[in-house]
């Protein structure tokens, strides 16, 4: 019934996001919807095993269809859960949770302690409120040990890979904001950019309320930011701490 079929391409930011995933290992892609992630990966052979999860029946149902259609059933198993809830420690090495707010995903995260563990790492890629992520995995000893950025549909995104290292936890002003992003390729520029003009609101904004003090550590933070802009990109690999 569904035949064999011309495996398709991944969008770049789904492309990023499976760059980070480790060779044979197992997966778990949080939030599916149509199982594309999973589905390269396996087709790749760059995992041995994924689950592909939604809460949602609908999308799960179109992730089942493509599944049988690109002949992975035995490799790829779809499963209808609330973020990680039905899913066990023993079943995955690498979770993906790409495609939500980061405060769905801080969520998500926080509901599932065993992944405090180094054997575990994240890759997550967050839509919106990515402050609001990073800051949540910093406080519960999440380190994000690789960031970079990426243009997808004309809007600029960043995806990190995190692991468990409560003393790896960057500490520095600028990393709620841009997490490892350097401004070394134009990508990460343009997320700076889009940063750095926020908090260009936010703090004339308080100026113009007359809450002068609070503003002077948002302008010290762009500061910083013009900084990073002001250097030139350059060809090396961005994102990664040492």
């Amino acid at each position: 019934m569904f035949g064999r079929k011309r495996l398709f391409q991944l969008d770049q930011r789904l492309q990023l996001c499976a760059s980070m995933v480790r060779e044979g290992c197992k997966m778990a892609d949080v939030g599916t919807d149509h199982a594309y992630l999973p589905i390269w990966l396996v087709k790749q052979a760059k995992v041995e095993k994924a689950i592909a999860s939604d809460v949602n029946l609908g999308p799960l149902q179109k992730a089942a269809m493509h599944v049988k259609r690109y002949l992975v059933q035995g490799q790829v198993d779809t499963r209808l859960s609330d973020g990680l809830e039905l899913i066990f420690p023993h079943e995955v090495d690498d979770v993906v949770i790409a495609g939500m707010g980061g405060e769905l995903i801080a969520g998500i995260l926080a509901k599932a302690p065993w992944l405090k563990s180094n054997e575990k790492r994240l890759i997550l890629q967050p839509m919106s409120s990515a402050e609001e992520l990073r800051c949540f995995l910093a406080k519960e000893g999440y380190a994000v040990r690789e960031e970079k950025a990426v243009i997808a549909d004309g809007r600029v995104y960043s995806v990190m890979r995190a692991e468990y290292l409560p003393q790896q936890v960057p500490k520095h002003p600028l990393y709620p904001y841009i997490g490892l992003l350097d401004g070394s390729t134009e990508e990460s520029r343009a997320y700076i950019q889009r940063e750095r003009n926020h908090l260009n609101k936010k703090a004339e904004g308080l100026q113009a309320a007359g809450r002068v003090s609070e503003a002077k550590p948002i302008i010290a933070l762009i500061q910083e930011l013009d900084d990073l802009l002001a250097k030139p990109p350059c060809e090396k690999t961005e994102g990664e701490s040492v």
